[in-house]
């Protein structure tokens, strides 16, 4: 988390300064931007590390729009939306759509504060999740078609004696195949191997 950046946008010089500061004496790393634009231009495509602190009123393009912008390029980087003109069904709106938070102006600089921690602990979640689903699409690849279809069979809930109907093959032969479908995709136990299986076929 250390490393993470706060990528805090807002227009006002004034008040982008002033809580780049706050952060920074809080011992984050802030990366501040006048615009939504000029942040979206900057953006590494392939970090989902971090967070992101918006305004949502801001010209070219507000809040509400960076969101819907991130979104359509799959960018998984958290977001807090700060708005001094919202209302209920805007903030339940950005919700809905995946903002992390809502924070309506005037707040303490605690409640910024606990909304970025909440943010970061949730951008490494993400970041692990990301890690582990790639981890296991490659170990995915090394199965056999057959492995895969033992697999695909076996997390449905079918026996061996129902794939092994299925397929036109031996009972002894599917558990040949199984074992050797969870060794590839290191799972140590049938529940691993099923929980894979529905990760990968949610991706």
């Amino acid at each position: 988390m250390a490393g993470d950046h706060v990528f805090l946008i807002d227009d006002n010089e004034a008040v982008r300064d002033a809580l780049a500061l706050y952060l920074q004496s809080k011992s984050l790393n802030v990366r501040p931007f006048e615009s939504a634009v000029s942040f979206l231009h900057a953006l590494d495509r392939n970090s989902n590390g971090g967070c992101i602190v918006s305004d949502v009123r801001m010209p070219n393009m507000s809040g509400l729009e960076l969101q819907k912008a991130l979104k359509a390029q799959d960018v998984r980087i958290p977001l807090i939306l700060i708005s001094g003109h919202g209302d209920i069904d805007m903030a339940v709106r950005a919700v809905k759509e995946g903002a992390h938070d809502f924070i309506e102006k005037p707040f303490p600089e605690q409640r910024l504060l606990s909304a970025i921690e909440s943010a970061m602990r949730s951008s490494e979640r993400m970041r692990d999740d990301t890690q582990l689903l790639q981890r296991l699409r490659e170990l995915h690849k090394t199965l056999t078609d057959r492995e895969r279809e033992v697999m695909n069979f076996a997390v449905e809930g079918y026996t061996n004696k129902q794939i092994a109907l299925r397929l036109g093959i031996s009972i002894r032969t599917v558990e040949i195949y199984r074992a050797k479908a969870m060794e590839k995709m290191e799972a140590p136990s049938f529940a691993a191997f099923v929980r894979m299986a529905l990760k990968l076929s949610e991706s």
